[in-house]
């Protein structure tokens, strides 16, 4: 009787296993057939072919919405320079974005050779996400003897001008765009940027520099411009403005904005970051923000309002140095500030309220670090704090002091679209030659890295090896910088000791990679 009982148990079981082997099996298929399609887009390329990895389609096709492209598909662009200006259409749905993204291991750069046009790649349709690829322009004339923003004698196009809704711009990089690096535009509802990187976009014009590393506009929804870099952009880097559209709407986190202005003629600093216009300004949000500007530098840091009565602003725990003044806030109804470090040797901070109650704003738990002879200040006359603190109802219990910051602040940044991908912005404030960095949550025990210096991007990694746990001496001492390209007014010189922001990739390692070898580092040219 056991014996049966254990033939038949063992029958039920094989049964069983055989059951759930086909069902698997059928779900797998059901799984399979929902998969999305992935294409291939080529330099030579063609018109003509069907997007398969041997009979690639050229750019151009590929963006026009082939009908063989639906929802979720991903569009692959393999190593090459694309030239020329191009138009998406792309178009996907709610949750299945088609992807427009470089190819893994190969680098894809669209380069507007100086063509006409509003940009070099212009977005229209909607749901599309483009990733990882560079866009600029190689064509060297970037002085124009025409004042205003709508030059003729030199190509002035947008890097990347947006004007579908809900695109995604994901770990691009832009620069030496003649005009700005990117555009979203009051059309464009719901876009977001992440994790790209803007620099030397713009151009100079006989009455003042032109062009920024990012521009926007929005009324419905909300643009989120998260983790990306903008430096040394020929005008302001981030700049939010309008004359007759739109700026409401605008979610800000996690940005390093250092230096703009700095290859204008005259090395003219400008705003690293400016929201106003003649139209209020509506639900704005920055938060965690880092922003930089040499010591000496007679020129606004960030810069929130003008003339016109805006709206509401929250502006929490960001960390902003130098400039003249660091901060202006202009003229809006609610505010909230808290958390927020300043730092200055010249003019800290300017608040301008035309007869709103400041003691209505939320503002507070703030850090000032000011030069010897440094005041918040109004229009009309410096304060000392505790008059700034009486005469604004705000700052109650806020830190204010003259003595100059020390030690490091570190801010680190993972990439939520790329595992092993990060960002470390670094403020020096002791003037080290290197500062020593906890990796441990950005990289993985045994994974093989590489460290990028943002201002040095083409001369490969800084550093580079293989990670086994704990910090990293990350060199402050540098010199070397990617120059712009064409006639810009000056070529700028590295932040040096005071600053410095790096790129981090890393991925598992591999014994075969003999680039990356166990238990030591590889530094690279300063």
């Amino acid at each position: 009787m056991k014996v049966i009982t254990s033939l038949v148990a063992r029958k039920r079981r094989i049964f069983e296993i055989v059951f759930k082997f086909h069902v698997g099996l059928f779900l797998l298929f059901l799984t399979c057939s929902s998969f999305a399609s992935s294409f291939h887009v080529t330099v030579d390329g063609s018109p003509n072919g069907d997007g398969s990895e041997f009979s690639p389609w050229d750019l151009r096709t590929a963006l026009s919405h082939p009908a063989a492209v639906l929802q979720g598909d991903t569009i692959w662009l393999h190593a090459g320079v694309y030239k020329g200006h191009f138009n998406s259409t792309l178009t996907g749905a709610a949750g299945a974005n088609i992807v427009v993204r470089q190819f893994p291991g190969e680098k894809a750069i669209i380069d507007g050779i100086g063509q006409g046009g509003a940009g070099v790649l212009s977005i229209n349709g909607s749901y599309t996400s483009f990733w990882g690829f560079t866009v600029t322009d190689s064509i060297t004339s970037r002085v124009s003897q025409m004042p205003g923003s709508f030059v003729t004698d030199i190509p002035n196009a947008t890097g990347v001008n947006v004007h579908g809704q809900n695109i995604k711009l994901i770990n691009m990089i832009v620069h030496d765009a003649h005009g700005s690096g990117m555009g979203t535009w009051k059309t464009a509802a719901n876009n977001e940027v992440y994790g790209c990187i803007f620099y030397y976009n713009g151009y100079q014009g006989p009455d003042r520099a032109h062009g920024h590393g990012f521009y926007g506009q929005n009324e419905v929804g909300v643009k989120v411009i998260e983790n990306n870099i903008f430096f040394n952009n020929m005008n302001k880097g981030i700049q939010i403005y309008t004359s007759k559209s739109s700026i409401q709407g605008f979610h800000f986190e996690g940005n390093s904005c250092f230096n703009n202005g700095i290859i204008s003629r005259g090395e003219k600093l400008t705003q690293n970051i400016l929201v106003y216009g003649d139209q209020p300004a509506d639900r704005i949000v920055f938060i965690e923000n880092y922003s930089f500007h040499k010591s000496s530098a007679n020129a606004n840091n960030v810069r929130f309002g003008q003339s016109v009565t805006n709206r509401d602003i929250i502006i929490k725990d960001n960390y902003f140095t130098g400039g003249y003044p660091v901060l202006r806030i202009y003229n809006w109804k609610s505010v909230e500030y808290s958390g927020n470090t300043l730092v200055s040797s010249g003019k800290l901070i300017s608040l301008k309220s035309s007869g709103i109650q400041t003691s209505s704003y939320d503002w507070d738990y703030n850090t000032y670090y000011a030069g010897s002879d440094t005041k918040p200040y109004n229009e009309t006359s410096s304060l000392s704090f505790e008059s700034w603190k009486k005469t604004y109802s705000i700052d109650g219990n806020s830190e204010y002091t003259h003595d100059p910051p020390s030690g490091t602040k570190i801010f680190k940044r993972p990439n939520k679209y790329e595992p092993g991908r990060s960002t470390i912005t670094i403020f020096n404030r002791d003037m080290q030659n290197s500062v020593n960095v906890d990796l441990s949550d950005l990289i993985e025990d045994g994974a093989k890295y590489e460290i990028f210096d943002v201002e040095n991007l083409n001369q490969g990694p800084l550093l580079a090896g293989v990670y086994k746990g704990g910090s990293i001496d990350i060199p402050m001492d540098l010199t070397s910088i990617t120059p712009p390209n064409g006639n810009v007014p000056l070529i700028p010189e590295h932040t040096g000791l005071e600053f410095g922001v790096y790129l981090i990739l890393s991925s598992p390692y591999s014994e075969d990679d003999t680039y990356y070898t166990r238990n030591k580092e590889t530094v690279r040219e300063k």
